[in-house]
């Protein structure tokens, strides 16, 4: 292997790796939400609504 690859090759470990160990080290630090704000199921139900109006309103697919 040529200087250029062994760089290239450590290069690439180091950011795979080191985004791997900075997105754990992250995670531990700020967990995941075990609640969430008042109000927050009700808009997930306005967007399932506004989800079931698009559909009806779509054209018709046919099979030509």
């Amino acid at each position: 292997m040529t200087a250029s690859a062994i760089v290239l090759l450590v290069l690439s470990l180091v950011i795979v790796w080191g985004g791997l160990a900075v997105s754990i080290a992250m995670l531990a630090r700020t967990p995941e939400r075990s609640e969430w704000p008042q109000g927050w199921s009700h808009e997930a139900e306005r967007l399932d609504a506004k989800e079931a109006a698009r559909e009806a309103e779509a054209p018709t697919e046919r099979d030509t």
